[in-house]
């Protein structure tokens, strides 16, 4: 069925299969810039805490395995908070669920500055993927239902690139900050909580409400789209891989802190540049076939950076590139379902998006961390391998 949905002569659905065309409409600016402020404004914390948490623990001699299942932690709030997302928005509006999101990342970034405690950090991270769950779920869902069809790609590509931006913001400020210090976790809480109260006064002229989550509409969402949830899936494990382990792997190749965190900062800086002209391109071209061609980039580029020294100049321009196809396996997902849904499905793909994407990341870090402590140099093999399966099993997909 899924197939079908990215042909714009695709026909409705009836109420027994749940996915619907969305119907053409104005866009909503005041709804999307919203959404994209609030989804930059938390990959900072994201892109931030990556890489700093990696560091932090790499010095206190934890190991490559215990690193990625920190990370875990994170994606795992990200997914159990979906089951949570029903009860906290009965009687909350859209922009407030993402405010409240955004002020509980502040406060789990203050703990993290005055706290060394291991376990407490896996129980913060868990925390803040619950926070951060808050706009995934919400703030998608209400990005497809305020943009029309026409410019669906770009606007996807415009949110993607405000994420990856925050991305690139993070691991610039370990630099200027430190690790040793907290004043990297407290900038970013300041910056949390500035733009809440930002956010609270702009969402006030939005004129577009996404319909509320139905926790029975997630079964309906998965059996309707497999490949859809399968697309994000592969996206969050290599996504969390790229993000939380390449710092890992810089240290490992003998690189300095510094370089660490660059690494980080140019995956994301392709990401951001990457974006609107794969928004552009989706417009044009076939969706699932722009979704592939992410997924054979990412295998290629990923393969080259195992091989190449981290003391190569070669591993910056290929970072950029890897980071661009990764992020635009996210790209191309919100685009597909934006075509496809409208209404209550609209908010179910977003929650499966966070099911899907936590699946994928709890599974990325664990076997990169995990085969690293095996086999030194090889954090990036399993980008590799589920590049070349992912493309291979969604051939079908038109």
């Amino acid at each position: 069925m899924i197939a079908a949905m990215d042909r714009p002569d695709a026909p409705q659905t009836g109420p027994e299969q749940p996915l619907e065309r969305s119907v053409e409409q104005d866009t909503d600016l005041w709804s999307v810039v919203t959404v994209t402020v609030g989804i930059t404004v938390f990959s900072v914390a994201q892109g931030l805490t990556y890489p700093l948490i990696a560091l932090i623990l790499a010095q206190r001699g934890v190991s490559d395995a215990m690193i990625g299942l920190n990370a875990a932690a994170y994606v795992a709030g990200i997914g159990l908070s979906v089951f949570l997302m029903p009860a906290l928005s009965r009687h909350l509006r859209a922009s407030q669920v993402i405010v409240a999101g955004l002020l509980g990342t502040a406060l789990v970034v203050c703990a993290l500055a005055v706290t060394e405690s291991l376990a407490a950090w896996f129980a913060l991270r868990f925390l803040m993927g619950g926070c951060v769950n808050a706009i995934y779920v919400f703030g998608e869902a209400w990005l497809n239902a305020a943009t029309a069809d026409r410019i669906r790609g770009r606007v996807s590509g415009i949110y993607s690139a405000g994420m990856s931006t925050g991305f690139v913001a993070g691991p610039l400020a370990i630099p200027l900050f430190g690790t040793a210090n907290g004043l990297g976790f407290a900038a970013c809480a300041l910056l949390l909580a500035a733009v809440a109260f930002v956010l609270s006064l702009v969402a006030r002229r939005a004129r577009i409400e996404p319909e509320k989550p139905v926790l029975s509409d997630v079964p309906a969402f998965l059996r309707a789209a497999p490949a859809l949830a399968a697309l994000v899936l592969l996206f969050g494990f290599t996504d969390l891989i790229a993000l939380a382990m390449s710092p890992v792997h810089m240290i490992n190749g003998g690189a300095t802190e510094a370089a660490a965190a660059a690494l980080v900062a140019v995956l994301c800086a392709g990401m951001v540049l990457a974006q609107p002209l794969l928004g552009v391109l989706l417009d044009r071209v076939n969706r699932w076939t722009v979704a592939r061609g992410c997924l054979w980039t990412s295998a290629a580029v990923f393969a080259v950076l195992t091989l190449v020294p981290v003391s190569s100049m070669l591993i910056w321009p290929l970072a950029a590139l890897g980071g661009g196809a990764i992020s635009g396996l996210y790209t191309c997902a919100l685009a597909i379902l934006g075509r496809a849904c409208k209404g209550r499905m609209l908010v179910a793909g977003a929650s499966v998006f966070s099911l899907a994407y936590a699946g994928g990341g709890l599974m990325g870090p664990v076997i990169s961390g995990g085969l690293s402590s095996v086999a030194p140099g090889l954090l990036f093999l399993p980008i590799v391998g589920v590049g070349i399966v992912g493309a291979l099993l969604l051939a079908r997909q038109r």
